[in-house]
């Protein structure tokens, strides 16, 4: 099971069947009881759905990128993208 660790910064875990995972990028390949394991200390699931499409979103003044009308960032208003 895919599994990606609680802090960027996390590149090396122990699992509970003593076996040691490293993963540069943060996404570690694990067996399911040390996946489990990882998971109820804080890491979570990688996304399964890759990216989005640039449509699909808007865009607010300030630049920042948004799947709502109300920018997250500045609570200025977005506008879609095209």
């Amino acid at each position: 099971m895919k599994v990606v660790a609680p802090a960027k910064a996390v590149t090396e875990v122990d699992g509970l069947s003593g076996r040691r995972y490293r993963a540069p990028d943060g996404i570690y390949e694990m067996s399911d009881r040390d996946g489990r394991a990882l998971l109820a200390a804080g890491g979570f699931l990688p996304s399964l759905s890759g990216p989005t499409s640039r449509t699909t979103g808007y865009r607010c003044t300030c630049g920042f990128g948004s799947y709502f009308t109300t920018c997250g960032r500045c609570g200025g208003t977005c506008t879609k993208e095209s």
